[in-house]
């Protein structure tokens, strides 16, 4: 081997062996960026299982499963054909969704008939038994007492089988017979067997309500009816042929669900809802499929498409920076070494050896520690994102080899000013700024105009957001020497030197590269981009909340009279009751015709007193019982009658401004409330609403008050809570997921921020420390010297933070315009920005603080500087 080669390999393994300084500062990013792109898309595949899991287990088994009922008489082939059906449209299913669900079931059950016995005691209710027909009953049931009905063949006494507790309540003996009238002729039945439920939590059950158990119907007017369904052999119903009701479903897994691709499970679900399912041989009976699984996944997918694409423009920006920072880290390695490179280049070494040995040190710093860093995020992260993620990560730790190469000056020989060789960029450099600044307007005017596509995630709705802050970084990087140079002029006209030194360096020597101007502004922009959104989507689901709840507490179900409505409104810690009666349809008029509209009675002033702070909440002014009758249109409505309403069933009115549409309260499109009075003297009816609206004082608990309702109105009811409708909006794996990542960014940023004002302070510290020790001997105090220090860092924390406030809202602007966040408020409108002051001014605070931390370590280093050193080692 050559001596001049030995000798650049003894040099590179000197520097190599001691990886301090800038090197560790490449080991670590590289590192970093590498554990970023591996983990990331795994951690996004298990929000995404998570989420399904979470969305699917909020669904009851009747709610999920694949359910389907039709009246009709049972087709030939008998219920044994039924199931035949079932099992045969499954085989023609996709196979994700034949491995979720479980074979198909089905019963067939009549309407409720009256059994009477010869002799029925006092206290004893009447009985209504409907015939049900299951294939496999046998196989959920166990035989307690007698034996299973036998097949009836259309004459004689027709065996039957009750559940336990239905035969107890129905004191329906075994043995005992009971005439059913029919349109032909009586029918006998006769107990033969009671039975129980092998599982009776089995969610089956709750396909057939009134198997197990009987329902007891009792006015206190009359004797009680209790109704019960009464099992009969299957062959027994192609006898009977009775109409019936057919109920089939097919059991969903609810854990699979979250383990399967759900972009593809959806679709296929999809088209079996929308397809009928025939049964019996003929296929002249359809039956349609319901599944709260459509929904539930669609949420799924909403919520974590949404987050994938925020957490994109929120984790692309960090992870440019890094690379930016790799790259400057690399110019002060090769800064350091000049002298030697300059040796070895003086000696004959070309540079193109040079570049390779420089290259190979990349190699040497980058790529172990990517391959380590894949490798760690592959092991952390149980999920499986495929190959993809993990050979980026590995091929990201090629940068640190791009850019020590490319750091090579080509002369150097040849030392030059910052300021004068600024001038004399290259074509190509400048072609790159102007092309990176067209596509950034492009990208964004384009999704502007279009919006965001639907479905799978939009790779604009990423792209205009990484393009603009790199423009608005390059775009800040010239502006930002305007500024300087006026304060220069300014300086030359004042007394003292610091002043005029500081200015001038940061002129001469400006440390504002693309790099460190990107780390700062991106530090200072995903903060405030971060509280914005957080802000927004929390607002979101507080507002998504009120438009499905419409008070601090909802009760539905009961008819309520107006004592019992008084009587709510006088509950400790409620302030304000409101009744809301979905009424009849009434004709109403206006200018540009006459339609059919829903009336929505209810008390006016209450009712915007219990939504009072709301968004959306219904307007306050409206009277009632003055004439003429004042009424509040809603928008459609409005819009179809010319823009006002004059008339109600005949009675003149004035409308009031329109709303859309009433929070709590599910109405028609066009409706038109009315105050509960005036309702009454419309129709002639009653005022008894079936929703109630209650608002809370601050600080009082729910549970206490749910009680008195509960002592109040008695029977049953339906409790909806703001609170907890919001919670659960809130408490989401994909909304936690968004949360904490927000806010890791954050954390990530502030630290490359930090890391690029130290690299900086490296790059410039010989230059700076020569001047600062030139005026040490002048007699320039240690005081003076540090306000030369601020100077280079003051004016690019200062353009950074007004940048990158500008960059943190205008992001949100663009992601609330081209991803719809609707998921993760409960559907309805999109959200609209929505600003935390004290979250925004809490992570600001921080960067600001980390800023001012880094600009004190600069400070620092610059005194920690030998002025003897500085002083020995001359001019370059």
């Amino acid at each position: 081997m050559r001596p001049d080669r030995l000798l650049v390999l003894r040099l590179l393994r000197r520097r190599f062996g001691v990886p301090r300084g800038a090197a560790t500062v490449i080991v670590v990013l590289a590192a970093m960026t590498a554990l970023l792109i591996s983990a990331a898309p795994r951690l996004l595949v298990q929000v995404t299982r998570d989420e399904v899991a979470h969305q699917v287990g909020q669904l009851a088994p009747t709610t999920r499963d694949l359910t389907g009922t039709v009246s009709a008489v049972v087709p030939e082939g008998g219920i044994l054909g039924l199931e035949s059906s079932l099992s045969g449209a499954s085989d023609q299913w996709p196979s994700i969704v034949q491995g979720l669900v479980g074979d198909g079931q089905v019963a067939v059950y009549t309407d409720p008939l009256r059994a009477t016995p010869d002799l029925l005691a006092p206290t004893s209710p009447l009985a209504d038994v409907q015939f049900m027909a299951e294939p496999d009953a046998l196989a959920h049931l166990q035989v307690v007492n007698g034996s299973w009905p036998q097949e009836w063949l259309g004459s004689g006494t027709l065996q039957i089988a009750l559940s336990e507790d239905a035969a107890g309540t129905m004191d329906w003996p075994i043995g005992e017979r009971r005439t059913i009238l029919t349109a032909t002729a009586p029918l006998e039945v006769v107990l033969t067997a009671t039975v129980r439920a092998t599982d009776p939590d089995d969610p089956r059950w709750l396909h057939l309500p009134t198997a197990l158990t009987a329902t007891v119907f009792d006015d206190g007017n009359r004797r009680p009816v209790a109704t019960s369904a009464a099992w009969i052999d299957p062959g027994t119903w192609d006898a009977l042929d009775p109409p019936g009701t057919v109920v089939v479903w097919y059991p969903v897994n609810a854990d699979g669900a979250a383990e399967v691709d759900v972009p593809q499970l959806l679709p296929a679900i999809r088209a079996i809802v929308a397809s009928p399912l025939p049964l019996g041989p003929a296929g002249d009976v359809r039956v349609s499929l319901e599944s709260g699984l459509v929904t539930a996944l669609g949420t799924a997918i909403g919520r974590t498409e949404a987050t994938r694409a925020i957490l994109m423009v929120a984790a692309v920006g960090p992870v440019v920076v890094a690379f930016s920072l790799e790259v400057l880290a690399a110019a002060l390695m090769v800064r350091r070494r000049r002298q030697q490179l300059a040796l070895l280049a003086a000696r004959g070494v070309p540079p193109s050896q040079l570049r390779r040995l420089l290259a190979l040190e990349g190699v040497l710093l980058g790529v172990p520690v990517s391959i380590i860093a894949a490798g760690l995020g592959v092991v952390l992260t149980p999920a499986d994102a495929g190959w993809m993620p993990v050979l980026l990560a590995v091929l990201a730790g090629a940068v640190p080899a791009a850019a020590l190469a490319l750091a090579l000056p080509r002369d150097l020989l040849i030392v030059g000013r910052e300021d004068l060789d600024r001038r004399r960029r290259t074509l190509t450099v400048v072609v790159a700024q102007v092309l990176v600044v067209v596509l950034a307007a492009a990208s964004v005017t384009v999704l502007l105009v279009r919006g965001a596509g639907t479905g799978a995630l939009d790779p604009l709705a990423v792209a205009a957001p990484l393009l603009l802050t790199v423009a608005l970084a390059l775009v800040v990087v010239r502006l930002h020497p305007i500024p300087l140079a006026l304060a220069l002029r300014v300086q030359r006209r004042r007394r003292g030197v610091t002043g005029l030194v500081g200015a001038a360096r940061a002129v001469r020597e400006p440390v504002a590269g693309t790099a460190a101007v990107l780390a700062m502004l991106v530090a200072v922009a995903i903060a405030v981009f971060s509280s914005v959104v957080l802000a927004t989507v929390d607002r979101g689901a507080v507002v998504a909340a009120q438009r499905t709840v419409g008070a601090d507490i909802q009760i539905s179900g009961p008819y309520v009279d107006g004592d019992q409505l008084a009587a709510l409104g006088r509950i400790d810690g409620v302030t304000a009751a409101a009744g809301l009666l979905r009424g009849d349809y009434l004709p109403v008029a206006g200018p540009g015709g006459r339609v059919t509209a829903e009336v929505i009675a209810t008390d006016t002033t209450a009712l915007a007193a219990v939504q009072d702070g709301m968004m959306g909440a219904f307007p306050t002014g409206v009277a009632e019982a003055e004439v003429p009758m004042q009424v509040v249109p809603s928008t459609a409505l409005a819009a179809e009658l010319g823009g006002a309403v004059t008339d109600v069933s005949g009675v003149s009115v004035v409308g009031a401004a329109s709303i859309n549409e009433i929070l709590g309260l599910t109405a028609s499109s066009e409706f038109v409330v009315v105050g509960a009075e005036d309702y009454t003297a419309l129709t002639g009816k009653g005022f008894f609403p079936r929703t109630i609206l209650l608002d809370l004082a601050p600080g009082y608990d729910t549970a206490p008050v749910v009680d008195q309702v509960g002592q109040i109105l008695g029977g049953t009811f339906s409790v909806s809570l703001l609170d907890a409708s919001t919670d659960e909006i809130r408490s989401s794996p994909a909304v936690t997921a968004l949360r904490i990542a927000l806010l890791s960014a954050v954390g990530i940023a502030i630290g490359l921020s930090a890391v690029a004002v130290l690299v900086v302070a490296g790059v410039t510290r010989d230059a700076r420390s020569r001047v600062i020790a030139l005026l040490r001997t002048m007699g320039m105090g240690r005081r003076a010297t540090r306000g030369i220090v601020a100077w280079e860092f003051v004016p690019l924390g200062v353009t950074a933070l007004v940048a990158g406030g500008v960059l943190g809202v205008l992001l949100p602007l663009l992601i609330v315009f081209s991803i719809d966040l609707r998921p993760f408020t409960g559907g309805g409108a999109q959200p609209s920005l929505f600003i935390d002051p004290v979250l925004s001014a809490t992570l600001v605070a921080i960067v600001l603080a980390a800023l001012a931390l880094a600009v004190l370590g600069g400070v620092l280093s610059a005194r920690a500087t030998s002025t003897a050193t500085v002083l020995r080692t001359g001019e370059d």
